[in-house]
């Protein structure tokens, strides 16, 4: 009798660990797939707000004419795998997670580097250094019929 208590123990121990077991596992998942799509998303913001200011101060800048210039301090973040600029009139980031944000312009942007894009959109592009993550001053100055955008 004494054996079938310690059995019958042993069992119900087993069934509550199970039991707290399936209830864990699915909540760890849950809450680690929820953080990682509330990280992507504050990158995508981050990249959102990067891009618009540019275009903004790329329009300003062009408006004004002239040797006018101004220098933005803006937070690149994590999982920018590269940056071009498309037509003369586009900054397109290519993302980690495999997407692409574009931000148009109604003024021609430039950059120091030209692109060897065999497809014709890509027109210049960024460096490594350029897209990293952390702080970044950019430069935009109008230069004529264009505006030039710089990060240092």
């Amino acid at each position: 009798m004494a054996m079938m208590r310690k059995a019958q123990a042993s069992m119900e121990y087993l069934l509550v660990a199970g039991l707290i077991t399936l209830v864990i596992l699915p909540s760890i998942y849950i809450f680690y797939s929820y953080s990682h799509k509330s990280n992507e998303e504050i990158a995508q913001g981050m990249v959102n707000r990067f891009g618009t200011q540019i275009i903004d101060a790329a329009e300003e800048v062009y408006y004004l004419g002239g040797p006018s210039k101004t220098t933005l301090d803006l937070t690149m973040p994590n999982g920018v795998m590269n940056m071009e600029i498309w037509c003369n009139q586009e900054i397109v980031f290519f993302l980690a997670d495999g997407s692409e944000l574009g931000f148009k312009s109604r003024v021609n942007i430039t950059t120091n580097i030209t692109a060897g894009d065999a497809s014709g959109r890509c027109c210049y592009n960024f460096t490594k250094r350029d897209y990293s993550p952390g702080l970044k001053h950019v430069i935009v100055e109008a230069n004529g019929d264009n505006v030039l955008v710089r990060i240092e």
